[in-house]
């Protein structure tokens, strides 16, 4: 089946130590959300998450490419594929293009994805979890209803159409995932530059959420 060019939300779990304790905490099946965008025969995959494999909490704004969803590289459990509403989908393209360049110097929002767990938000400017980007770039980040992953398909009015694996996708849709960061997997760290990366990143992140809630 190939299905219209156009805006999506991909959800996904990955076998992996985070994902495993943000599906405990949420009670979700999975636990994070990309923007999807099917154009020309492919599948362009925008989202907040780690930079390499080796640096779990070491976000940032991210092109994910196929390799994050393999089980190869991933480990990834399963997708699943939601449709939006056209109004829904038209906001997308241009608030990308506007905010890509603030999006690119922001980091990952520890806190506010801990703050999830128990459904609470730690808002902030210059840092996002997948969840709190999807909902920016949906019009959805103003509504305090918006917290967790299922609360974006919910006020997006998201309607899954496919829920299965990568291969199956992109059988589904007709497209083949673009290779965004492909060295994802092969730029790791040695186990102790990466604590030290994630440390630091956490703190710059931790450092920029205090200065905006005390200005």
């Amino acid at each position: 089946m190939n299905i219209p060019d156009g805006v999506y939300l991909l959800s996904s779990a990955a076998d992996t130590v985070i994902s495993r304790l943000i599906r405990f905490g949420t009670g979700g099946h999975h636990g994070h959300l990309s923007v999807i965008i099917l154009e020309e025969g492919l599948i362009k995959s925008y989202s907040f998450a780690r930079r390499r494999w080796s640096t779990p909490l070491d976000g940032a704004f991210v092109e994910e490419g196929r390799d994050r969803y393999t089980v190869e590289g991933g480990h990834c459990s399963s997708l699943a594929l939601f449709s939006l509403p056209k109004e829904v989908q038209a906001r997308v393209p241009k608030r990308l293009e506007s905010l890509r360049p603030e999006l690119e110097n922001c980091l990952y929002n520890l806190p506010d994805a801990v703050a999830n767990s128990v459904g609470l938000r730690v808002r902030s400017r210059t840092a996002h979890t997948c969840v709190s980007y999807c909902a920016l770039m949906l019009g959805l980040d103003r509504q305090r209803h918006v917290v967790g992953l299922r609360d974006v398909l919910r006020a997006a009015r998201a309607k899954m159409v496919y829920r299965g694996s990568v291969v199956g996708l992109e059988s589904f849709t007709g497209r083949r995932f673009w290779e965004g960061d492909s060295a994802f997997y092969s730029h790791r760290l040695p186990k102790s530059e990466a604590v030290a990366t994630v440390i630091a990143s956490q703190s710059r992140s931790i450092a920029r959420i205090i200065r905006e809630h005390l200005t």
